[in-house]
């Protein structure tokens, strides 16, 4: 296992999508990887808002628009982009 697909089991830990069928978590690594560029931005833009779902907020979006499920995408998103910082 490389460091990314263990940066991606502590984050699906940290944010309990433990039983994800293979189909599932190929679908949110898809998800993941699209909005991250979009995510980056959003944190330049409001740096005074520690999460995704919080930097969509003030910037008057939602999860959808960067591609993102409502249902615990954006908490993925951060605990994979916090884990990979740590690698």
């Amino acid at each position: 296992m490389n460091a990314y697909d263990r940066a991606v089991q502590r984050a699906l830990a940290t944010t309990g999508h433990t039983q994800l069928t293979a189909r599932q978590l190929a679908a949110l690594l898809d998800r993941t990887e699209e909005a991250i560029p979009h995510a980056q931005h959003l944190q330049r833009l409001h740096p005074g808002h520690a999460t995704t779902r919080d930097r969509l907020h003030a910037a008057g979006m939602t999860c959808a628009r960067i591609g993102l499920h409502e249902d615990g995408d954006p908490e993925f998103l951060d605990a994979l982009l916090q884990e990979l910082a740590h690698t």
